[in-house]
């Protein structure tokens, strides 16, 4: 650092600099990753109430939340949360990916999953090597920004447009379908909206304000609704984990710094259908009314016969 130009307290002489050398620091921790959860409705910050995770095996003696197999990401405002290496509880078992999971209580938004890889800690500290022998990583390269979709008990703004159903699959008793997804094509088949579903097959979908309909929009318009679902599997069973058979979404470690696609991207937003989703054999099509949440019946999902685009059945222009 360097001392003032004029004459000091100690009549030290003008023009005269004094350079200090900081020495040696330790460093206690380092960022392995930040969770910044997005509503996928007004892209503003998810939350307050959302609980997020990182997946790992039982650690013996200690009480972990949900049996153990998932430990708290500490909240930090305004990075969101995050886990940092070196942290007391955050033990070396923390590898080069690692698995989150991000759900509400409330049952506001849909809860999702992300297998994230990191930067490793030895990626990070090779930075301050002297000399240095890696580039710095970037707080930004190391930031997850999830679309949290709204879930059965989203507050709703007055004067939405959308949907509440129940996706089955048919049958003499239709049955839920867990963590289905659903996306809407209005006229001309454009997409002018998406949504998951729960672990009991229930799905909100909204229409957002910058949706591609004509203008004015119509009073009634309808939409073709197409179901993604993983294949039926037998129901969990009682006291398992709450998140059984929700897909853990992979996405691609952010370059530092980050590319625009590596923090806003179909998967992070929750458009891509997860791997081992299949995709219903045709659309069904429904009628909405700007303004109005209405109510419908079941959304059947079937897979059979084969998709083909001939037999699908968009709103026509």
């Amino acid at each position: 650092m360097s001392a003032a130009t004029g004459p000091d307290a100690r009549g030290a002489d003008p023009g005269r600099r004094l350079t200090a050398a900081p020495g040696t620091a330790g460093v206690l921790h380092r960022l392995a990753l930040a969770v910044r959860p997005l509503d996928a409705h007004t892209r503003a910050p998810a939350g307050p109430g959302l609980r997020v995770g990182w997946e790992s095996g039982r650690v013996p003696g200690r009480r972990t939340g949900q049996d153990g197999r998932v430990r708290s990401l500490e909240r930090h405002e305004p990075a969101g949360f995050v886990l940092r290496y070196g942290v007391s509880g955050t033990p070396g078992e923390v590898g080069a990916a690692v698995s989150v999971r991000i759900d509400d209580p409330a049952r506001r938004w849909i809860p999702r999953r992300f297998a994230v890889p990191l930067w490793t800690r030895a990626e990070l500290a090779d930075a301050d090597a002297t000399p240095p022998t890696a580039p710095h990583v970037r707080a930004d390269a190391r930031l997850l920004l999830p679309w949290m979709v709204p879930g059965p008990a989203y507050p709703l703004p007055q004067g939405m447009t959308g949907i509440r159903l129940r996706v089955t699959r048919p049958g003499p008793s239709p049955t839920p379908v867990r963590w289905p997804r659903v996306e809407a094509f209005g006229p001309g088949g454009v997409l002018v909206g998406w949504a998951h579903g729960d672990e009991h097959g229930q799905v909100l979908l909204l229409i957002g304000g910058d949706a591609p309909l004509p203008f004015p929009p119509p009073p009634r318009f309808d939409v073709a609704l197409r179901t993604h679902a993983p294949d039926a599997g037998p129901p969990p069973p009682p006291g398992s984990d709450p998140l059984a058979g929700l897909v853990a979404e992979a996405v691609v470690r952010s370059v530092s710094p980050p590319r625009p696609q590596d923090l806003d991207n179909d998967v992070l937003r929750g458009l891509a259908p997860p791997p081992g989703y299949r995709t219903c054999a045709t659309d069904t099509v429904r009628t909405l009314t700007v303004g109005q949440v209405v109510p419908a019946g079941d959304l059947p999902h079937t897979t059979d016969p084969p998709v083909t685009e001939e037999s699908r059945t968009c709103p026509s222009t």
